[in-house]
C-alpha cells in the first residue's frame, strides 16, 4: 500500500466506525527544526477549522500513521462537542484540566487501536 492511500484507508475506516460526518482538512507539513527537538510536535488537531496538521520530516510511516489516527479521535470528539467542554489553554491541560484528560485518553486509545486493527489486515 502507498502511503498516501493508508490516509485515504484508514479515515474510510475510522468514519465507518466512529460516523464521522465531515472529514477534517490533513496537512502533512515538513519541518527540519521541528524534528530537531527531543519534544517536538508530533501533530496536532485545529477542532476550530477540523484541520489535523502531522509533522513528516525524520518520520517513520507507521509512526506519522499513528499520530494521524489520534488526531482523527480528536475529530470524533469535536463533532460530539466534547472539546468544548474543557479549558485547554494551559500548556498542561492535559494534566490540568480532567475532562480534557479523558479525551487524551480516548484518542490515545481509540487511535492506537484504529491503526494497529487496520494494520493487522496487512500483516502476513
Amino acid at each position: 500500500m502507498k502511503f498516501k492511500q493508508a490516509f485515504t484507508e484508514l479515515y474510510k475506516d475510522a468514519k465507518q466506525k466512529y460516523n464521522i460526518q465531515k472529514a477534517p482538512k490533513l496537512i502533512l507539513r515538513k519541518d527540519e527544526e521541528n524534528a530537531k527537538k527531543i519534544f517536538g510536535r508530533t501533530a496536532y488537531y485545529d477542532p476550530e477549522n477540523s484541520k489535523i496538521v502531522v509533522f513528516i520530516t525524520n518520520r517513520h510511516p507507521k509512526d506519522i500513521l499513528r499520530s494521524y489516527c489520534h488526531e482523527l479521535i480528536h475529530h470524533v470528539q469535536n463533532e460530539r462537542g466534547d472539546l468544548m467542554k474543557g479549558n485547554a489553554t494551559s500548556p498542561k491541560y492535559a494534566q490540568e484540566d480532567e475532562h480534557l484528560r479523558k479525551m487524551e485518553m480516548e484518542a490515545y486509545l481509540k487511535g492506537n487501536l484504529l491503526l494497529r486493527d487496520f494494520e493487522d489486515n496487512f500483516k502476513y
